[in-house]
């Protein structure tokens, strides 16, 4: 065993017995123990570097604490905490949707669809430096549905044409990172809406607020500043060719080359090719396919068809939405097993499903994990105690940009998007709705659409600029270059982007501006930026 794991299982022991050892005190005399969990599982994640053990961590720690004697509390950790969640009708249904939306991307990526949609786009030769990148940027936007799979696709296909456009490897990276996790976060369909949803349902729940999950998740997608403003830089960064730090110097590099400075590694052989339009028809399936059950199971007589009828037929299928994102995934994979053709010596259609759900069970694992700290932390009343603690010390309408700074600090600590949202959505809706009372509701809800905007923001922006980040690995092993390299890249872009965000997105917001008003004066700030900084790759600054 290397001392890394030594010190994270010494640690681990220490913070555990420290639970047991503070379930002897008064939690109403000693109001941080509340937040003891939260606090658990952010240390342990910093240490381990893992987020599952860091928030199975701190739900045990919290199960310890409640109950003192470690038998009462591994009992009550299964039948409070763990057994929930596997008779949960909307717990099941989230793992069933994001598993099987796995192999639905791994059929999609080996039925060699969108590679040939590379070479209709850009040709066999090479292509301009703006096309190349605008086809990067439209290849992020039409694989919205994962994070991971996006910058992976997009690396591993589009290198070697970057390359041969002038684009350096390290800005290819920039651009998967950027347009993965930002376009995931914001769709509706993904296999990071369940997560999201969940996540949601959790904060609505510790507070007994009957909203629907859904409905407030697409309020909070205008004021999900971050990942809109991050959107809006890529395009800036290729229209006005901006290049702010050391990416200035790699992109002039590769310009002078015609190669990017890591151009020397190997590219991954691309899969045989079939008809560019195979990988589109299962992608059009999956995002049609929500809507459209959605009004056949919530409208009387769907036929004739009327967008006041689809409305109120979507609001009454609310209550069936795990229903119909598991039935909408089914369809769609199987439409892109219909269109995988294996070839010779090739996978089959089972294994390679099979190999694309195994990819995310890890990610499911942080799911449930995810789960069982906000249970405990609701059980031990923290979004109270937290309220109590801000009552009077932070402005109301400063939380949203208080929740997207303790988001961002989170996720670059930690380099785990899904595990700062996991620790911190059951947290900020309830602290939101105890501290804005009860007396104007329109205001409350306001402000508690504008903190799920806030959590994932935070939440996004570790995902790309954090050494610790898994989208970060990935996007510069897949356009092959160092970790660090990107990471030293990015940053000034994400900085760029966070300061916009809190500037013109979440103060305004706290103080009653309209989402859409925030977005405008971003997308006006982060333009009169690429005029007034230097950044231009041709720049010897």
């Amino acid at each position: 065993m290397g001392k890394t794991r030594v010190h994270v299982l010494l640690s681990l022991i220490c913070l555990l017995l420290l639970s047991i050892l503070f379930s002897g005190l008064s939690r109403a005399e000693h109001l941080w123990l509340t937040l003891w969990p939260s606090s658990v599982a952010l240390l342990v994640v910093l240490v381990a570097r893992s987020a599952w053990i860091g928030l199975l961590s701190g739900a045990i720690a919290g199960s310890l604490l409640i109950h003192g004697n470690p038998l009462d509390g591994l009992v009550a950790f299964l039948s409070h905490q763990l057994l929930p969640i596997f008779t949960s009708p909307w717990k099941l249904s989230a793992i069933a949707f994001t598993l099987i939306l796995g192999g639905f991307v791994a059929l999609i990526e080996a039925g060699g669809g969108l590679q040939a949609l590379v070479r209709k786009l850009l040709g066999a030769g090479s292509a301009p430096a703006k096309r190349m990148q605008f086809t990067v940027l439209g290849f992020g936007l039409l694989v919205f549905f994962d994070g991971l799979a996006n910058t992976m696709l997009i690396g591993r296909l589009l290198r070697s044409a970057a390359d041969r456009s002038g684009v350096s490897r390290v800005k290819l990276a920039y651009l998967a990172d950027a347009t993965g996790s930002a376009v995931a976060c914001l769709a509706f369909i993904s296999t990071w809406i369940a997560f999201q949803l969940s996540m949601i349902r959790e904060g609505l729940d510790a507070v007994g607020m009957e909203a629907s999950a859904y409905h407030l998740f697409f309020k909070s997608i205008p004021t999900n500043f971050y990942c809109w403003f991050a959107l809006v830089m890529v395009f800036v960064c290729i229209v006005r060719e901006f290049n702010p730090g050391p990416m200035a110097r790699y992109e002039r590099e590769a310009r002078a080359a015609k190669s990017a400075p890591a151009a020397r590694l190997e590219t991954v052989p691309s899969r045989k090719e079939t008809a560019w339009w195979k990988a589109l028809i299962p992608i059009a399936v999956l995002a049609l396919s929500i809507p459209l059950i959605s009004y056949w199971i919530g409208a009387d007589e769907p036929w004739p068809f009327s967008l006041a009828k689809f409305s109120g037929a979507y609001a009454i299928a609310e209550a069936h939405v795990p229903s119909i994102l598991v039935a909408s995934s089914v369809v769609a994979a199987v439409v892109a097993a219909f269109f995988y053709r294996p070839m010779k010596a090739a996978p089959g259609r089972a294994r390679v499903f099979g190999g694309g759900v195994r990819e995310l069970i890890a990610p499911i694992g942080i799911l449930i994990c995810a789960w069982l700290l906000g249970a405990v932390i609701a059980e031990l009343g923290a979004a109270e105690v937290l309220s109590l603690l801000l009552s009077g010390q932070v402005p109301l309408w400063v939380l949203p940009m208080v929740i997207f700074v303790l988001g961002a600090v989170i996720s670059f600590s930690t380099g785990t998007s899904w595990g700062t949202m996991g620790v911190l959505m059951p947290l900020a809706i309830p602290v939101v709705f105890h501290l804005a009372g009860e007396g104007n509701d329109l205001e409350r809800d306001r402000l508690i659409v504008a903190a799920i905007g806030a959590v994932f923001s935070g939440a996004v922006f570790g995902d790309h600029c954090s050494p610790f980040s898994d989208t970060t690995i990935v996007a510069s092993i897949a356009a092959g270059v160092d970790p660090l390299d990107h990471v030293r890249t990015q940053l000034p872009f994400a900085l760029i982007t966070a300061a916009a965000a809190i500037l013109l997105g979440f103060l305004p917001l706290g103080v009653g501006f309209s989402p859409w008003l925030c977005l405008l004066m971003g997308l006006v700030a982060l333009n009169l930026i690429s005029f007034i900084t230097p950044g231009r790759y041709g720049d010897t600054h």
